[in-house]
């Protein structure tokens, strides 16, 4: 019993544990500023949870964060056999700071009430931000979060894009019809599209790149891996392959690049090889030497 009470308050522990407040802490205070001070005084209703607190909060004295965390408690059980009491109870404490801010905290600061599309814009990027910091923390902020995470548990396949927008499509026209106000419906889709925007760039825009597939003949790979090595400072990976019309042998340079690199690199290959193909994707993360830590990705 001793060692264990020793283990969960342990200097590294304690750190862990301060780091994840501390998070939440900045988090909440961007995501109740953007729910409390811009959106719920616009007069419209955002998508997930917090959209039915802020309908809830419109027809009842039911504080904002209380109704959020009211609703979040039956969601939080019914997925517990799901997806497990570990990061479950890191969203509660999550779900748990943000009410306090929103109900305690934010009701301090000033509200906007000018232009509802500017409430919406920067309600939707405060929002993004908040959201940004909860997710790359490894939380989640409940709600319609956990029921998406559940179907992704049971039916891998489903597409979640369409049970997402299906989830706040009906919150966001419930908002329309509780305000009276056709103007609320737009609203609400202007604020989840910003605040999706936002969070994506935050969470990925930031470290994305982009993959060059270069399909060239045998006696350009040497010089091109070289280009690559000396003037990007990149590595690459060759692949042997073949046409599958002409039956010609061919390699296939896998190179990651910065967006930024994209443009040199195509011109070097091109000038080495007037005939080379260039298929150009994108990667959200990478893991490796000269791209993130691998212990980033635990």
């Amino acid at each position: 019993m001793k060692s264990s009470l020793e283990k969960i308050f342990s200097k590294k522990n304690i750190k862990h544990y301060s780091r994840n407040l501390l998070i939440d802490l900045i988090a909440s205070i961007f995501f109740g500023i953007g729910i409390y001070n811009f959106v719920s005084a616009a007069n419209f209703a955002p998508g997930g949870v917090t959209g039915l607190a802020i309908i809830l909060n419109h027809f009842s004295d039911i504080p904002i964060g209380l109704g959020t965390l009211l609703i979040n408690i039956p969601i939080i059980v019914i997925s517990l056999r799901t997806l497990g009491s570990k990061f479950l109870t890191r969203t509660f404490v999550t779900v748990l700071i943000n009410t306090l801010v929103i109900d305690l905290v934010c009701p301090l600061l000033p509200v906007y009430t000018g232009e509802r599309l500017l409430a919406a814009i920067f309600g939707g990027a405060l929002v993004g931000i908040g959201l940004a910091f909860i997710y790359h923390n490894g939380s989640s902020s409940g709600g319609s979060d956990l029921i998406i995470m559940s179907v992704r548990r049971k039916k891998p396949h489903m597409s979640l894009g369409q049970v997402t927008m299906a989830i706040d499509g009906i919150i966001i026209l419930a908002g329309g019809l509780a305000y009276g106000d056709i103007d609320a419906i737009l609203y609400g889709f202007t604020y989840s599209a910003i605040l999706t925007l936002v969070m994506d760039k935050l969470l990925y825009g930031f470290i994305s790149g982009k993959i060059a597939i270069i399909i060239t003949d045998p006696e350009h790979t040497t010089e091109m891996n070289h280009a690559i090595a000396n003037k990007l400072t990149r590595g690459a990976t060759v692949f042997k392959a073949r046409g599958g019309y002409t039956a010609a042998e061919k390699d296939v340079i896998f190179c990651a690049c910065s967006r930024s690199q994209l443009p040199r690199l195509h011109s070097l290959v091109r000038e080495i090889d007037d005939d080379v193909m260039v298929i150009v994707t994108s990667y959200d993360e990478a893991y490796g030497r000269g791209f993130l830590p691998v212990d980033s990705s635990r």
